[in-house]
């Protein structure tokens, strides 16, 4: 971000010298001593008069044309050495810095994956509750107590995110985790309110760009939004949620032995909206 604040600023420069220098070159072709020939009284000469009698015109030659192109020419290094000059390259990478910062502290996805071999354990597939989407399976057999993992989102006061995201991606409400002091949400969403497979941060058009180049890294994983409520006869829960209001993170452990092929099922509490759950 710093190398093109630097060049937008020299490519600022650079195209408001080359307007100058063209304009200058546009004025210094025409010459009025190529004039002298013609005969005072004919029509063309009374017409090219008018021209030349634009003031600082008929004053240009090819030596003062030539002094005036050095002296546009001297300004233009001037302002490039400006640009580049260690003060100002300073005070971008202080900028930058700042806004980097910022964006850590506020716009950074939270959450982990932390059973082991997360990436062969966890399979996303059609989840066997009735119009629940997708669901989360394990591929290999775990004890009761292995921690899953945290709940992936970025943190966002709660009143702004459901007034103003969720006003235009109703959806992102059924993936976010609402904390139970109702002070903030972990959103796990993309700009539009759909879950990708990452969660990368962001909260505008420019930190959006930034999280997934710059900071591609810090992204997580979003298997553990997939883990469903339990359909009646499916046995009950066998994934628990304990929230921690200090760090503002919610880990999920399981709460029984989990075989091969087991669909993870979690219990989203009193005050989740079930309105859109199919009949039972």
């Amino acid at each position: 971000m710093l190398l093109s604040l630097v060049l937008l600023s020299m490519l600022a420069a650079s195209s408001a010298a080359s307007s100058s220098l063209s304009h200058q070159r546009t004025i210094a072709f025409i010459n009025p001593s190529s004039l002298t020939s013609l005969s005072l009284n004919s029509d063309h000469y009374k017409s090219s008069s008018r021209l030349f009698a634009i003031p600082g015109v008929s004053s240009l030659t090819p030596e003062t044309t030539s002094t005036f192109l050095q002296q546009q020419q001297h300004q233009t290094s001037s302002s490039i050495s400006t640009i580049l000059s260690p003060q100002a390259i300073a005070a971008s990478a202080s900028i930058t810095l700042t806004y980097l910062s910022l964006l850590l502290a506020l716009d950074r996805p939270r959450g982990r994956l932390s059973i082991p071999d997360a990436a062969n354990s966890l399979v996303i597939n059609q989840s066997r509750v009735p119009n629940a989407g997708l669901g989360l399976f394990l591929s290999k057999s775990y004890p009761e107590g292995t921690v899953l993992g945290s709940y992936p989102g970025v943190l966002r006061p709660a009143e702004q995110f459901y007034s103003t995201k969720c006003r235009v991606y109703p959806q992102a409400v059924g993936y976010s985790w609402r904390f139970t002091d109702n002070k903030c949400v972990l959103d796990p969403t993309d700009d539009e309110g759909n879950i990708d497979m990452y969660c990368y941060g962001g909260g505008d058009a420019l930190s959006n760009a930034v999280f997934k180049t710059l900071l591609s890294f810090m992204r997580v994983g979003t298997e553990l939004t997939r883990i469903n409520e339990p359909p009646i006869g499916a046995g009950g829960c066998n994934v628990s949620a304990r929230e921690d209001l200090e760090k503002r993170e919610v880990v999920f452990t399981l709460c029984r032995d989990v075989v091969v092929g087991q669909e993870l099922f979690l219990d989203y509490g009193l005050d989740y909206d079930r309105s859109n759950y199919a009949p039972r």
